[in-house]
C-alpha cells in the first residue's frame, strides 16, 4: 500500500514572525492616520486602540514614540524618493520636475505630524532622507530640466528640501491652498525669458 506523504504544519516561528509582519504595518498605517490628523499628540494608546491590538504590540514594535515617528519618516521619504522615480520615467523635463513638486508638497501637506517633524527635527529627516537618496534623485530631475533650458541654472538640488519645509508648514492655515504656494515656487525656480536676480550660492557645510 502506497504511503500519503503528508506536508508538515508551518512553524510555528514563521506564523509567528508573519503575524508580527501584519501587527507592524497595522500599528504603522494606524499612526500615520492619527498623527496625520493630530500630530505628534497622537499618544500610543491610542494608536494601539485605533490599530485594534495591544499597547504592548505597538511598544514591542516601537520601544518609544520616538521610534515609531522615525519609521514613518522613513516611509514617508520611500514614497517621496518613489514619486521622484515615477516623475524621472516622464519624458519631458519640466513636466518630471513640475509633477515631483507638486506631489511632494501635497502628501507633505495632508500630512500633519510630517510637517510638525520637518521643521523640529532634522536630524531625523535628515537620516530617513539619506536612506533613499532623495538628494540624488532630484539632483537628477533638476539636472534634466537644467539642461533643457527650464529651470533656472543657479538653482540647486538642496533649495528643494528647504522649499518643502516651507511648504509643509501651510497646513496650519485653513483658509489657503496648498496649491497657490507651489505655483509661487515653481515660478521661482522656472527659466524664463525675463531674467531673475541672481540668487546668492548655498554655503558649504
Amino acid at each position: 500500500m502506497a504511503l500519503t506523504k503528508i506536508k508538515p504544519p508551518a512553524p510555528v516561528e514563521r506564523v509567528l514572525r508573519a503575524d508580527a509582519r501584519r501587527n507592524r504595518k497595522r500599528v504603522l498605517e494606524t499612526a500615520r492616520r492619527c498623527m496625520a490628523s493630530k500630530g505628534l499628540d497622537a499618544q500610543m494608546e491610542e494608536i494601539a486602540r485605533a490599530a485594534g491590538v495591544g499597547v504592548g504590540t505597538v511598544y514591542r514594535h516601537f520601544p518609544t514614540k520616538d521610534d515609531l515617528v522615525e519609521a514613518l519618516a522613513m516611509a514617508r521619504f520611500e514614497r517621496l524618493a518613489a514619486l521622484a522615480r515615477e516623475a524621472l520615467a516622464t519624458d519631458d523635463p519640466w513636466a518630471s520636475f513640475e509633477s515631483f513638486m507638486r506631489a511632494s508638497a501635497l502628501l507633505q501637506s495632508e500630512d500633519r505630524a510630517l510637517s510638525e517633524v520637518l521643521t523640529s527635527r532634522s536630524e531625523l529627516m535628515m537620516r530617513a532622507a539619506e536612506s533613499v537618496d532623495i538628494l540624488g534623485l532630484v539632483s537628477e530631475l533638476m539636472g534634466r530640466g537644467q539642461a533643457a533650458g527650464a529651470i533656472r541654472p543657479d538653482a540647486d538640488p538642496r533649495d528643494v528640501p528647504m522649499l518643502m519645509c516651507a511648504l509643509a508648514g501651510t497646513h496650519h492655515n485653513p483658509y489657503t491652498d496648498p496649491e497657490r504656494y507651489v505655483g509661487i515656487v515653481l515660478d521661482g525656480l522656472r527659466r524664463s525669458g525675463a531674467g531673475h536676480a541672481d540668487l546668492p550660492p548655498i554655503a558649504d557645510q
